[in-house]
């Protein structure tokens, strides 16, 4: 029984958290999203102070992004809070009940693309990054990360 499903690099295919959880980690590369289609409008209004029009935009992740955050944030990381499978099932509530959401400037690091970075208060502090790639219209996932909350009732 053949386990790898059929992804197409070109337009992400939306697949369950629980495929999610099995590729994370793995080494194939493959786009598919799990998130909301649409981009908000808090989100579309920010990305055009900065001339970025977000229409017709969709949330992806790639097993590139996911093991990029395993290996500098994942178990097997120096992170002092290491993130763990269920971490990565909080992406759809980091991004739409977002503390707060930055554009950052273009860098090397995302091909000279700007990058989401997105804040959110779950028990520890949670950083969730998003590469803006206007060639083909996504929010492509880049990072995750968390960070302990000296004082979480605050």
């Amino acid at each position: 029984m053949n386990n790898k499903p059929p992804f197409n690099k070109e337009n992400p295919t939306k697949i369950s958290f629980e495929h999610l959880l099995q590729l994370i980690g793995t080494c194939c590369d493959y786009k598919f999203s799990i998130i909301d289609e649409e981009v908000d409008d808090e989100l579309k209004g920010l990305a055009a102070q900065h001339g970025i029009d977000l229409t017709g935009y969709k949330h992806i992740i790639e097993t590139s992004g996911t093991q990029h955050a395993e290996k500098r944030h994942g178990k097997n990381s120096n992170d002092r809070i290491a993130l763990s499978l269920e971490d990565y099932l909080l992406i759809p509530i980091i991004i739409r009940y977002r503390d707060t959401v930055e554009i950052s400037p273009k860098t090397e690091n995302s091909h000279n693309n700007q990058v989401l970075v997105y804040k959110k208060r779950i028990g520890d502090m949670y950083f969730y990054v998003e590469e803006i790639r206007k060639r083909n219209k996504s929010l492509a996932f880049k990072s995750l990360w968390k960070r302990e909350t000296k004082n979480p009732s605050k």
